[in-house]
């Protein structure tokens, strides 16, 4: 006797075919969100990209203009140089000449006096001439001092080759290289040497001078 069929409902049968198709749908959706996720995280870095690109093109810029800035406030500071620099130079040339004026109106007044020295002495009025080169004297003498320039007190002094030369050279009494008398003074500006002086220097008595008359 033939056993009878069992008859499967149509629900069961189709039922691991659904669950089949759900993993299917499930993994498809987990795909679908996974590049979603992707292409957000790549819009993102674009985003982030053009963002970066845009703040080193601000910094490029920046330093661009500081750059261009820089130059400008260079080009002024040369032009300034260059006008203080011309300024300069003429205040001293003017002072050049200003003092230089000064000096010769100075040496005007002196000139003055002489000329009516000589005028005196044409004349035959001695005395008056003698106080006129006296007065001249005493002018040029403050005039030197005025400027900086005094005389070198060498008599009675001890010979210096620094200050001195020997112009002339006598038996004494005194000390050996005292220096006698100043033939032709020296003078300071300052505290530099302007001139040097010619002197007599004492020398022992009974010694023979190499090269002497």
């Amino acid at each position: 006797m033939m056993e009878k069929k069992k008859n499967i409902p149509e629900k069961d049968i189709q039922k691991p075919a659904k669950e089949k198709l759900d993993e299917l749908v499930k993994a498809l959706s987990e795909k679908n969100a996974e590049i979603e996720k992707l292409q957000n995280e790549l819009e993102n870095l674009k985003i982030e990209s053009a963002k970066r690109q845009e703040q080193k093109n601000a910094e490029i810029e920046k330093l661009k203009k500081e750059l261009e800035d820089l130059k400008i406030e260079s080009i002024k500071i040369q032009e300034h140089f260059s006008k203080s620099r011309k300024t300069l130079a003429k205040q001293a040339e003017q002072q050049v000449m200003k003092e230089k004026k000064r000096l010769m109106k100075d040496l005007l007044e002196i000139f003055d006096n002489f000329e009516r020295a000589l005028n005196t002495l044409g004349r035959n009025d001695r005395a008056s001439a003698k106080e006129g080169i006296k007065l001249i004297h005493n002018q040029i003498q403050q005039f030197l001092n005025q400027h900086g320039i005094k005389e070198m007190e060498l008599k009675n002094k001890k010979f210096d080759p620094a200050l001195c030369e020997i112009g002339k050279i006598t038996e004494s009494e005194k000390e050996a290289n005292i220096i006698l008398e100043v033939l032709r003074k020296g003078y300071y500006l300052n505290d530099e040497i302007l001139r040097t002086a010619m002197v007599e220097v004492a020398v022992p008595k009974n010694i023979t001078i190499k090269g002497g008359n």
